[in-house]
């Protein structure tokens, strides 16, 4: 029987503080797997944006490795809990794309009438 693995045991708080505190590859390594489905469904929702027309979309995985770098750059301040963390690089990612993507306020919502007969009084 192997033993078990050091990820399954370790927390992905304690990832993260372990990450923040001596900002070491191998503990990086370990939050980043710990959090990987945030990161993909992170990307993914993103991805569902709609783009300005002639701005090139990125792929999912390119919105990956930037969050990826995202939370790497708030490891190394190391001023934030690992849940403050996540939003953080969610905001930097979106910040860093805000060009291509088109926010909701900027999807002009079609005013349509009432359906139906008018009745005249």
């Amino acid at each position: 029987m192997s033993p078990p693995s050091p990820l399954k045991q370790t927390s992905v708080g304690a990832a993260w503080t372990a990450w923040a505190a001596d900002g070491s590859s191998s503990a990086g390594s370990e939050f980043l797997e710990r959090v990987s489905s945030w990161i993909e469904g992170t990307s993914a929702q993103l991805l569902r944006a709609k783009w300005r027309p002639g701005s090139q979309r990125p792929t999912s995985a390119e919105l990956e490795e930037r969050l990826r770098h995202h939370l790497e750059v708030v490891a190394q301040a190391g001023l934030a809990t690992y849940p403050e963390s996540l939003e953080h690089a969610r905001q930097g990612l979106i910040d860093e794309i805000a060009g291509g993507a088109v926010p909701p306020q900027d999807n002009p919502r079609v005013a349509t009438r009432p359906r139906g007969r008018r009745l005249i009084t």
